[in-house]
């Protein structure tokens, strides 16, 4: 896709994401909660926007866990909206949607204190997050054990600064425009003696610049750092993007950087269930935990088999889907019409039930209806 295109893109998106912020009635939406942290590590009160995706209350699927920094409205409807658009366009899971607000950003975002007011507070901030801000969302939501660290500016400082400090607490970093130059480059001096230990590290790095003189050398520095220590198993990459501004960069950066960490995530196209189970256990291993096949892929390559006649095939794919999402009354219904067409009348009854039944559970009328005729149609026809 062409860059202006993209934006374009973009910007509908985050027009349409920021129209359902400002209509969401605060801590009531499936779409936005907030939460009010009375933080004891930080003495004070504190705002977290937890965004969801939009069908979270219709499965018990779990999501991964983007942490954004600098959660103002316009930046946080900018992630959600990137989030949703490639995700729903497969090339990267579904994401929960976790942005920080400030109060002293930079008290908290700087590891060392210096000659600038309040700097120095990042120390105890990661306390926060680690101690306050992750346990409550692993708590209250469906999370999977793989979490993506995002911030912008000195945002980006305490992205990078949470990776060298803290190895364990993220899998992943996106850092747009980091002052990685703060304090004489004490971040760069630091992942130095970090990465001379002999460490499988299985961590993904993306940095970006915009056209800002002033980041260049703490950015290049960085760069070559990696390439000299060669660090295992750690993917990285440093783009710039000399068409924007400090300000600007923020949303390519966001963007291609969910593309290094998701490089890849895309499924083969040969409709082969085969082929489907194989790369997303490949996925599975490389992101640390499962990663079904989407029920909606899994559910149109079983009407491609069922259309071709395949019908063994087409009820194993079927199948599948029903153990991978045992709450989604439309995998009943699919089974059920897979066993009609192939003349399995009992057992085609016995699904349609099952579809009806959870439908009604889930609120959706039309299926439930729709399900519970053909289960009684079927029935009829074994009388």
């Amino acid at each position: 896709m062409r860059y202006k295109q993209f934006i374009l893109l973009l910007l509908l998106v985050f027009a349409f994401s920021s129209a359902i912020f400002a209509q969401t009635p605060q801590g009531s939406s499936v779409v936005h909660n907030i939460h009010k942290i009375n933080s004891q590590v930080l003495g004070e009160e504190r705002t977290v926007i937890v965004r969801v995706p939009l069908n979270y209350n219709q499965a018990d699927t779990k999501f991964p866990v983007v942490y954004m920094l600098d959660a103002h409205a316009p930046q946080n409807s900018m992630m959600v909206g990137i989030v949703e658009q490639q995700s729903w366009s497969g090339m990267m899971p579904e994401m929960i949607v976790v942005g920080i607000q400030n109060t002293n950003r930079t008290r908290d975002l700087t590891p060392t204190k210096t000659q600038r007011e309040d700097s120095g507070g990042g120390d105890k901030f990661l306390d926060f997050l680690e101690k306050e801000v992750i346990p409550m969302v692993e708590k209250n939501y469906r999370t999977q054990p793989f979490r993506v660290f995002a911030g912008h500016s000195l945002g980006g400082l305490m992205t990078v600064y949470a990776f060298v400090s803290r190895p364990d607490l993220f899998n992943a970093y996106i850092a747009a425009s980091p002052v990685l130059h703060w304090d004489n480059d004490f971040v760069i001096k630091r992942a130095e003696e970090v990465f001379k230990q002999n460490k499988d590290w299985k961590k993904t790095m993306f940095i970006a610049l915009g056209d800002e003189p002033d980041y260049v050398k703490g950015f290049n520095s960085f760069q070559d750092l990696l390439k000299k220590t060669k660090p295992k198993n750690f993917e990285y990459e440093f783009q710039q993007f000399k068409n924007d501004n400090h300000g600007s960069v923020v949303l390519p950066a966001y963007y291609a950087g969910f593309r290094k960490i998701f490089a890849g995530w895309t499924p083969p196209t040969t409709g082969n269930l085969t082929d489907l189970e194989n790369h997303y256990k490949n996925l599975s291993k490389r992101f640390g935990y499962e990663i079904k096949i989407p029920e909606t892929m899994l559910n149109q390559v079983g009407y491609q088999l069922l259309g071709a006649n395949r019908f063994d095939e087409a009820i194993a794919a079927f199948r599948k889907n029903v153990e991978n999402y045992p709450n989604s009354a439309n995998v009943y219904d699919s089974l059920a019409e897979a066993f009609e067409k192939n003349g399995q009348l009992k057992q085609a009854a016995e699904f349609y039930e099952k579809a009806y039944k959870r439908a009604e559970i889930n609120g959706e009328t039309q299926l439930a209806q729709t399900a519970k005729a053909n289960f009684e149609r079927i029935s009829t026809k074994l009388k």
